[in-house]
């Protein structure tokens, strides 16, 4: 779906899916046949006709949104998915997700260079067969029944349950001409794993934009492209010589090295990055041919999300290169000036965010995360109204579970409660507790990373990391690949960075502004089967509609308001009035 800025979107969503629409159960998965849209991404309003995610569109019926972009909407990759709490996962996890592209506009300020690059969009879209058994079943699901109607898998190549795919294709291959810049839309539809790919070996790879938002310092080389569930990014890549080029994943291991007892297994949710941990290819073919591999010698099999070895071919052809890229400076909309240097003065609520799960009571073993199971209750610490202003004594209330004592663990309420509030017009920060393991994600209002490790722990974050994830980085969806050193840490303690480990929480500042729009400003786990279990919460965005924060020109004179268009090319910047 293409869009503009200053544009309007007309949709109607209808359900052709059939009743019974299955259980209705609180914080677990439900009404599978039921279904809305989310607008991932958009910074647009959170109530109907808009992006209203506690719309119910039952089985046969429709809902009509309406989508109005403002005049100075930061162009960018978006996109859209289910998101009707219960049936979130099934949905997205069989393939219902789209890109939309809000277009730069002919009198945007971007290089031609940029413009008229030749685009390729990818959806990766993550399949854990598992999960939608699970959720088929707890759900009751008679659309997808996997459980009585015998399914199994077909595919005779290989017996992978978890994969990617890359526009519902398995290990596709693009054809893109030697020296050429290419501008990679890329997004990550996922209910649970992340993935990490690197550039092959006669490529390069250039970051232009993280979830839809250029960055400040565009183009950033990086050595590899780095998405959790959600995340989106637009990569500018070339490749210098003929020939047949795989691009990789690698392993993004919060475990580093630590002893973990029986939790040996790699997983993309945890783990140090290592970029010599990409598996061993064999040759495509002999010498002077480019034929593909059979997919069984590239794909193996795989025991967690991220072991898939390589998720697209491409033939790379003459003739000549283009130029190297130019540095961007593109005008900026007053939602997005940065935030980093203000002081506490200009912040006007600050509190900190953490996820969890439990097991239900009685499910024998150490607990989760050690356990799951497809009853796990999920959910956000922090006492409803207020957020999180106690002592770290009061966070580490996991054994006061389930009802032993005043826990501040609360799972989704209902769309009348709120976890905190702030009007329109002001400038916030939370700080994310356990950020390496559950990806946060906020509606309506991107945010800007201001601080990373803010409590100082001895931590393990790999060169490769840290070139992706800057203070000054902007994103709706974050989780930060860090993990705790093994100092300090008992033999056999489960530790990916999410469980309070002596030394305490690795985390991550954000800083947003609650601009414009009043109402419900959902945040939740882009883990969708996190969020389906209970890892949701909002805030309640008062104030006046369609105010802004009055300091954005003080630090930005040259950002676009609300209201305005940007500026035409001819214009110079630094000539803009107010």
């Amino acid at each position: 779906i293409h869009v503009t800025p200053g544009g309007r979107l007309d949709l109607q969503l209808v359900n052709c899916l059939v009743s019974p629409d299955g259980a209705v159960i609180h914080n677990a998965y439900q009404k599978p046949n039921s279904t809305n849209i989310h607008t991932h991404g958009p910074h647009i309003t959170g109530n109907t006709p808009g992006d209203n995610v506690f719309a119910k569109v039952s089985p046969g019926e429709y809902f009509n949104y309406s989508y109005e972009f403002g005049n100075n909407h930061m162009p960018g990759t978006f996109w859209y998915h289910p998101h009707l709490h219960g049936s979130t996962a099934l949905q997205v996890g069989q393939g219902a997700a789209g890109m939309i592209v809000m277009d730069e506009p002919r009198w945007y300020s971007i290089p031609k260079q940029i413009t008229n690059m030749e685009q390729i969009q990818m959806v990766f879209q993550h399949v854990d067969l598992g999960i939608l058994r699970d959720s088929s079943r707890v759900s009751e699901d008679d659309v997808t029944d996997w459980n009585t109607k015998n399914f199994k898998i077909t595919n005779a190549t290989t017996d992978l349950t978890n994969f990617m795919l890359v526009n519902m294709q398995f290990l596709p291959k693009v054809t893109m001409i030697v020296g050429k810049w290419y501008r990679w839309r890329t997004v990550l539809s996922s209910i649970r794993s992340s993935v990490a790919f690197v550039p092959p070996k006669n490529c390069e790879f250039q970051l232009l934009a993280k979830d839809g938002m250029f960055l400040n310092d565009a183009p950033r080389s990086v050595e590899a492209v780095i998405l959790s569930p959600g995340n989106r990014a637009d990569v500018a890549v070339r490749c210098m010589e003929p020939g047949q080029e795989y691009v990789n994943t690698t392993y993004i291991d919060l475990l580093c090295g630590t002893n973990l007892g029986d939790f040996t297994v790699p997983n993309s949710n945890f783990g140090c990055f290592d970029p010599n941990k990409q598996p061993v290819q064999k040759e495509a073919a002999s010498a002077g041919t480019f034929e593909d591999p059979p997919v069984d010698e590239m794909a193996g099999t795989f025991l967690n999300p991220i072991d898939q070895p390589t998720i697209m071919v491409i033939d790379v052809v003459l003739p000549p290169p283009d130029k190297d890229l130019r540095r961007l400076n593109v005008p900026r909309p007053c939602y997005l000036v940065d935030l980093v240097d203000l002081g506490p003065e200009e912040i006007e609520t600050s509190f900190v965010n953490r996820y969890h799960c439990h097991n239900p009571p009685g499910t024998p073993g150490p607990g989760w995360p050690a356990v799951i199971t497809d009853r796990d209750e999920c959910g956000v610490y922090g006492p409803y109204g207020v957020g999180y202003e106690g002592s770290e004594e009061d966070l580490l209330c996991e054994e006061a579970y389930p009802g032993e004592g005043d826990c501040p663990f609360t799972p989704w309420v209902d769309m009348d409660t709120y976890i905190n509030e702030f009007a329109t017009g002001t400038v916030n920060e939370v700080e994310l507790l356990g950020v390496p393991f559950h990806p946060y994600h906020q509606h309506i209002n991107s945010f800007q990373i201001t601080e990373i490790n803010t409590r100082n722990l001895d931590v393990v974050i790999q060169d490769i990391v840290a070139n992706w994830y800057k203070v000054g980085d902007w994103q709706d969806t974050l989780q930060f690949p860090a993990a705790l050193s093994q100092t300090g840490i008992p033999p056999g303690y489960f530790n990916p960075g999410f469980t309070p480990p002596p030394q305490g929480f690795f985390a991550v500042k954000i800083r947003f502004q609650a601009d414009q729009f009043t109402g419900h400003m959902v945040q939740h786990c882009h883990l969708l089967f996190h969020e389906d279990q209970g890892m949701m919460a909002q805030y309640n965005v008062t104030g006046e509609e369609g105010f802004s924060w009055k300091g954005a020109r003080k630090v930005d004179s040259m950002c676009v308001k609300t209201g305005r268009r940007f500026p035409p090319k001819r214009v110079r910047l630094n000539s803009l009035s107010d």
